[in-house]
């Protein structure tokens, strides 16, 4: 695609929300060309994690140059770049900001924009999967799709499975790339440029949303960068977070009260309670909780400091209270703004060259097969009648946590399947066991099983001995897509540094199996890739 030249405007630019430092950092921003950085062509956006410092730095340069067409009255400037590009939105919960902000990104760029908010009216309300609602937005004859779903790791899921390239627009409470990358970009506007040395206070509830894990992990590629917070223990910075943060150099520190974090930043991340998330929770437990947490006049007065936030608001909690809105504090409509210009700038840089994927109909192999079986080595025949030498040619699970085997005979259902069922729990092992004549289990069987009994040792049973031995293993995040029998996602992981880590939620998995020796284990972590690698689409 050739290059886009635009001649910097003389047109003065007025105060925009109060942030008229923006506006002079605006105006001195030179738009020479917008031009594309090819290590974005097609890329799918799914985890901050996945981008360098370099990369974020290019995508602020390329948001700004989008903020400095608006303001100088070239906002149609770029109307041909994506003329015959089509954007998919898959929206399965609740969406404003980011959907919206997509499609006007898609409209001013001359593409266009089709979808769905909210699941009724689709085959999802049919139980239709993730992976068969993602290829037939594929086979629409789609460039890109933005997608928002509850569970965790789905957009990993979306990517693998789609052959055009995925937007995370949020996936559960895990990330949310490119609100990340918004907020990033609103702080380097009103920073002049500079991200590292930053100080932002987080608030509200960093437990259960996605916004602070992102946009905390952004943060980490700059140095000497500094997060304060305050909230209570329910609505708190996880531990996982911050051990993960402090990993990367990021100073992390918990206050008592609103006012200590203030005095001490540049900018506060407020957040909204995600009552949505937390199960059993009333509206009215959290307004208890955030009473002394929440932003009002006097918790800004006397600070330098700029209020963010995600949006929306929660009008009845209203841990934003309105009277902040008219405070030279307020930058929250400013960055709702920024997230225009960043998800413009974004698909300009994705989309904004020649050809497209062509859709044939196949699904890569490797989506239906997962690496999560740990073998083990098979020492031969028990004698005892009770073990498997009564088995002829069927399957083991053994190991089973005590007190789940009623429960995962009942989940198996095998003898109304027409399959035998033995169950047993004997003096010398105090984990029970199952025999059946089911030659092969299922992935939706062993999945099953790991639900209610985490890491069950399997043994396939075949001519009177065990002719196969492993752990299987499932992520243990509850709200992980793996985690969805019907989903039929293959739990898969990788190697990160001295972790091991699920593939599609990247929550770290330790291993708790006693039975597996620590060669075993440490044979089946060598063998896991060293990162998520690409899924391999046929040609």
């Amino acid at each position: 695609m050739s290059l886009i030249r635009v001649n910097q405007s003389s047109v003065t630019m007025s105060a925009w929300s109060g942030a008229a430092i923006l506006f002079r950092f605006l105006k001195t921003a030179t738009v020479a060309e917008v031009s594309m950085n090819t290590s974005f062509c097609d890329r799918d956006i799914i985890s901050i994690t996945d981008f360098s410092r370099e990369e974020i730095l290019h995508l602020c340069e390329a948001g700004q140059r989008m903020a400095t067409l608006e303001k100088t009255g070239k906002r149609n400037s770029l109307r041909d770049a994506l003329k015959y590009r089509t954007l998919s939105y898959m929206f399965y919960e609740p969406s404003t900001r980011t959907r919206t902000s997509f499609n006007t990104g898609m409209r001013e760029l001359g593409g266009r924009y089709d979808g769905f908010s909210g699941t009724e009216g689709t085959s999802v309300m049919k139980s239709e999967t993730v992976r068969d609602t993602v290829t037939m937005m594929c086979a629409n004859h789609n460039d890109v799709i933005v997608m928002r779903h509850p569970l965790d790791g789905s957009l990993q899921w979306a990517a693998d499975v789609a052959n055009i390239p995925v937007i995370n627009g949020g996936d559960g409470k895990n990330e949310h790339p490119t609100q990340a990358l918004l907020d990033v970009l609103t702080i380097y506007a009103l920073k002049h440029g500079r991200l590292d040395g930053i100080r932002v206070g987080f608030g509200g509830d960093l437990s259960h949303g996605r916004t602070v894990r992102s946009l905390s992990l952004a943060l980490s590629h700059f140095d000497n960068v500094t997060i304060r917070w305050a909230a209570e223990d329910f609505l708190g910075m996880p531990d996982d977070l911050a051990r993960l943060l402090v990993s990367h150099g990021v100073r992390v520190e918990r206050d008592s009260s609103v006012r200590d974090v203030m005095r001490q930043v540049d900018f506060y991340y407020m957040t909204r309670p995600q009552l949505e998330r937390m199960p059993g929770v009333t509206q009215k437990d959290i307004a208890a909780m955030m009473k002394q947490y929440r932003i009002d006049p006097p918790k800004v007065d006397g600070f330098d400091v700029r209020v963010l936030h995600p949006l929306p608001v929660n009008s009845e909690i209203a841990e934003i209270d309105y009277r902040v809105y008219f405070t030279p504090a307020q930058a929250f409509f400013t960055q709702a703004e920024f997230g225009v210009f960043l998800r413009k700038a974004l698909l300009h840089e994705m989309l904004g060259h020649e050809g497209y994927r062509r859709y044939d109909g196949r699904l890569p192999a490797e989506l239906g097969v997962g690496n999560n079986r740990l073998p083990r080595g098979i020492l031969g025949a028990k004698q005892s009648a009770m073990f498997i030498d009564k088995i002829h040619d069927g399957t083991v699970i053994d190991h089973l946590a005590p007190g789940s085997l009623r429960a995962v005979s009942d989940a198996l259902d095998l003898e109304n399947r027409g399959y035998s069922c033995t169950t047993a729990t004997i003096p010398e092992k105090s984990n029970p066991f199952i025999k059946t004549n089911l030659p092969e289990p299922s992935e939706r069987d062993l999945k099953t099983v790991a639900l209610l009994s985490p890491e069950p040792t399997i043994d396939a049973i075949a001519g009177g001995r065990i002719a196969a031995k492993f752990v299987y293993l499932l992520c243990a995040n509850a709200n992980c897509i793996t985690r969805v029998v019907n989903e039929d996602v293959p739990p898969r992981f990788y190697r990160d540094r001295d972790a091991v880590r699920c593939r599609y939620c990247r929550r770290q998995y330790s291993i708790t199996s006693r039975k597996a020796t620590e060669d075993e284990k440490s044979s089946w972590i060598a063998s896991l890739p060293g990162g998520i690698e690409p899924v391999a689409y046929p040609d």
